[in-house]
């Protein structure tokens, strides 16, 4: 479910290897993506589909007058603090900036998905399970399957893959680093895995139970805000352990960076932070300034 809201906020980051032609295209069409995306999940038809298209599209123009302005200084931010190397207490302050930035859109997300639940029937309920449950045996293929060795290779493949995209190039010590971090936890991905399931118990069943209640957007916000609440004490210990190493893992790798690295890395923040701005004028409407403070074009209007 998660995925399906976030799925416009993700789309500004969806093309880290492009051009800015290509940002904003991914960006831009975010909202026909999410459309695609619910209708995978939730096979919806006729009039769902119609309000779907609604408040997505109130939920496209929100993200960029609201959020892209907070992206544009984060990713500034975030470019500056590189440039000079990076602190655990820079780590944290990246930390607390993304679970900010998706407390607030997961918010207005709920807000806008609750009259589309609304409308749901057992068969868009049925459609859900069955996509849930692809996705788990999938997980399962993914990061589950194979030996313990050949399950840490592949994670360690994936996340140098994705190191390697934003430094250019990932050398053998940080691929070192790298392999270090993915061993020293194998057994998350199996409690990752039955955390997910009983959190798609449960929002299935909350949209059993109260898709017609006037409360359900606040439901749903709670679902979504206090996602990590619930959680087994073992998965509460391992997740803060996970986050502790990953704060260590990036201050070693800011460590370890060449010259080059860290400056491809520097101007490729800043590349997403003007890319931000770009975006988020496309959003403001004719005779406000560009560049307000979020929220300022709305209530001049």
């Amino acid at each position: 479910m998660r995925r399906i809201l976030l799925i416009l906020v993700l789309a500004v980051a969806a093309a880290t290897a492009g051009c800015g032609s290509v940002v904003r295209v991914a960006y831009n069409n975010g909202d026909v993506a999410a459309r695609f995306k619910a209708h995978e999940y939730f096979d919806l038809h006729g009039e769902q589909s119609d309000r779907l298209k609604a408040q997505i599209a109130r939920f496209h123009a929100w993200h960029r007058r609201e959020e892209l302005p907070r992206y544009a200084a984060l990713f500034g931010d975030a470019s500056a603090r590189l440039a000079a190397g990076l602190t655990r207490a820079d780590v944290a302050w990246a930390i607390a900036a993304v679970r900010e930035r998706y407390r607030v859109t997961v918010e207005q997300a709920a807000d806008e998905f609750a009259p589309v639940a609304a409308t749901m029937d057992p068969d868009n309920l049925a459609a859900l399970e069955r996509k849930l449950a692809e996705n788990n045996e999938q997980f399962a293929r993914d990061f589950l399957s194979g030996d313990a060795a050949k399950q840490a290779r592949a994670r360690a493949r994936r996340l140098s893959g994705w190191v390697d995209d934003w430094l250019g190039t990932v050398t053998p010590e940080q691929e070192a680093l790298i392999a270090a971090f993915v061993q020293a936890q194998p057994e998350l991905d199996r409690v990752r895995l039955e955390d997910r399931r009983r959190r798609q118990r449960e929002f299935v069943a909350l949209l059993r139970a109260h898709g017609k209640a006037p409360d359900l957007a606040a439901r749903l916000r709670d679902y979504l805000v206090n996602w990590e609440r619930d959680r087994g004490a073992e998965h509460r210990r391992q997740a803060r352990a996970w986050e502790d190493r990953l704060v260590t893992l990036i201050v070693d790798l800011d460590g370890s960076l060449t010259p080059q690295q860290r400056d491809h890395v520097v101007r490729r923040f800043a590349f997403f932070a003007a890319e931000a701005r770009v975006l988020a004028r496309q959003g403001v409407p004719a005779g406000t300034t560009a560049g307000a403070p979020a929220g300022a074009a709305l209530a001049a209007q």
